[in-house]
């Protein structure tokens, strides 16, 4: 059954079920466990801290039932702020964007903020289905042992 939700500016259109199954069936890891740069298991590592309460409960509406990214990324920035780093990434669902542009918003001072997209990876995605994203910006500390420096910044890896 497809519902309707605004963020904003901007409705969706969106199938709770099939999103399950979305989870289901084909994101079954959360992409930076496929990854193997530092970046990536830095977000792992907090990955439980990362998202507000709110933006889980939005999640959860859109059939979203635990956090698992599609893909996240770091920004990588330069040694001017070695202890935080702000990251991207997207949550899928199975919809579309009906009303409001495919417009970023910004962070500011906040440590995290999201918007509907349908800008993301999708190479491996099957074709068939209607997909959409939440695209995320979150501001995190560094937490691993490991300088954030002494290995490449990256996207995730490919997707099983």
């Amino acid at each position: 059954m497809e519902s309707e939700l605004c963020v904003g500016q901007q409705r969706v259109r969106f199938n709770c079920d099939a999103t399950r199954g979305l989870y289901r069936d084909l994101i079954t890891v959360p992409g930076s466990e496929c990854c193997t740069c530092i970046s990536c298991k830095n977000f792992a590592a907090q990955r439980t801290k990362v998202f507000p309460e709110e933006f889980l409960r939005f999640l959860k509406e859109l059939g979203v039932d635990r956090p698992r990214e599609w893909e996240v990324f770091d920004y990588a920035f330069g040694p001017e702020n070695p202890h935080t780093h702000l990251y991207g990434g997207w949550f899928l669902f199975c919809g579309e964007l009906i009303e409001g542009l495919d417009k970023k918003s910004e962070l500011g001072a906040r440590t995290f903020t999201h918007w509907f997209t349908t800008s993301f990876p999708a190479s491996t995605l099957p074709k068939e289905v209607k997909l959409c994203a939440v695209e995320f910006l979150a501001r995190i500390p560094w937490i691993l042992p490991e300088n954030s420096q002494s290995s490449a910044h990256g996207k995730s890896g490919s997707k099983p």
